[in-house]
Parts: structure tokens; sequence; C-alpha cells
């Protein structure tokens, strides 16, 4: 017999494999308790502050500093209630300036946007898509008081005028961001 007698096998177990499984129950628990409170830390997102400061800076991955502080302004300006301002300082350098209708007819949605959804709260980029170095989209959600709005900017690093918006569309269908259920 390996061990001898019962009585050896009872000492070697309680010895030697009692503790480490009792090492090892207390490490299950442990990994538990670890991972279920890691899963349960944040239910939801943190809502959005008041303060606009930091929200059009969060970092998009490959998006310029630059697109994101314009894009920021302009969100910022529009909450300051000066829409014209706000889009005069976007297209400053911008082709788009030389579109008077198309520029007029975005300044007028806009305004009539903050009448049906109430006016823009707070806003936070989404996503990107980078076709290139210089030609860059970036979507945005803007915070009404009663419904958020998608925003797609288009951006080109003119190598003569530096980065401009090329493209400005907003609209309420929020939901596609969302993917297809």
């Amino acid at each position: 017999m390996l061990f001898g007698n019962k009585k050896n096998v009872k000492l070697f177990f309680s010895k030697n494999i009692f503790p480490i499984m009792l090492k090892f129950s207390k490490l299950l628990v442990f990994i538990f308790v670890f991972c279920h409170f890691k899963i349960f830390a944040q239910e939801g997102k943190l809502p959005l502050s008041d303060n606009n400061a930091n929200a059009g800076k969060v970092a998009i991955l490959g998006v310029p500093k630059q697109v994101l502080d314009k894009i920021s302004a302009f969100f910022d300006t529009i909450i300051a209630n000066k829409v014209e301002q706000a889009f005069d300082n976007l297209i400053d350098k911008s082709p788009l300036k030389k579109k008077t209708e198309e520029l007029q007819k975005l300044m007028n949605e806009t305004k009539r946007a903050n009448l049906i959804y109430g006016p823009i709260k707070s806003y936070e980029p989404i996503n990107s898509d980078i076709v290139s170095e210089s030609f860059i989209r970036v979507r945005y959600l803007a915070y009404h008081t009663d419904f958020p709005m998608r925003w797609v900017f288009t951006f080109y690093q003119s190598p003569k005028l530096g980065w401009i918006v090329v493209n400005i569309r907003f609209d309420d269908l929020s939901e596609f961001f969302f993917k297809e259920d």
C-alpha cells in the first residue's frame, strides 16, 4: 500500500490537501466577488455635466485636436444661442461659405430644431470615419431638452487652409447610431 495504513492516508490528506483546497476555495470566492463588483460597478453611462468645457475634447481615435476644438466651439456657440456666429466660425475658410442659400437653410433648420426639441444642453462625439489623414467624418450627438440630434461633420485638411469643414448635416434620426436589431 502506498501510504501504509488508513491513519497515514488521513494524515496525508489533512496536512496536504485540505489546506490547499481551503486556499483554493478562498481564491474562488475572491475572484467571484471581484468580478461581480467589477461588472456591476457602473451599470450605465455617467450623466453628462452641464459644463461643456470638456465635452467636445473627448479623444476620438485618430481625430486631430484642431477638428475636435472647432466642433466644440461650434456647439458651445449654439448653446450660447448664437447660431449664425457658430456657423460663421465653423466655415470661416471653407468653400461652404460661398453656398449662402444652403448655409442659411442649415441655420434656419438649427433654430427650428431648437424650437421643436428645446435648446442644446450638451453634446458628445460618438464615432468617426477616417478615409485618410486629410479626410475625416465625425459624428456627434447633441442633447436637446426633449430629444437628441445627430450631427455629422466632414473635414478636409487643405494644404493651403488647414482643417476646414466641407460638409455639415444633422437630423433627428439618432437611433441610427445603434446597430440593427
